[in-house]
């Protein structure tokens, strides 16, 4: 019973060791198409907002980046995200006076994110937000 058991396991590691594991390659840095719905903006616009922002990466972190025009604020309005595996983490942070936090999630293609998010200017009313970041 020993014998056969080693033999199994034996078998099974054999079988591993011709696999290569590569990683994920979540790059996300680039130019990305924004459709946004917003719970105060888009009521006043009846229906969903489209533009570009553009995704870049940390320096110095591989999980760390920063998406330029974010909330349709303009250029130079960033807030920064972290990655792990497929979710993203966008942590409490304040922006031309709006805080903005949520998460999203990465598709198994990486052309895909689904944001979540809240946008609070501190006058009383929270925006919830949904947007689909497409490249």
């Amino acid at each position: 019973m020993k014998a056969r058991n080693s033999l199994i396991l034996i078998v099974f590691l054999l079988g591993f060791a011709g696999c290569v594991f590569e990683p994920i390659d979540v790059s996300l840095e680039g130019s990305w198409q924004c459709e946004e719905t917003s719970e105060i903006y888009m009521k006043a616009m009846k229906g969903t907002s489209i533009f570009p922002v553009y995704i870049a990466q940390d320096a110095m972190s591989d999980s760390k980046y920063y998406v330029d025009n974010f909330y349709n604020m303009g250029s130079g309005s960033d807030i920064s995200f972290t990655i792990i595996g497929r979710s993203i983490s966008i942590s409490k942070q304040s922006v031309s006076g709006i805080e903005f936090e949520g998460s999203a999630i990465l598709s198994s293609d990486n052309n895909t994110i689904e944001f979540t998010y809240t946008a609070d200017d501190g006058g009383g009313v929270v925006d919830h937000v949904t947007a689909t970041y497409t490249r």
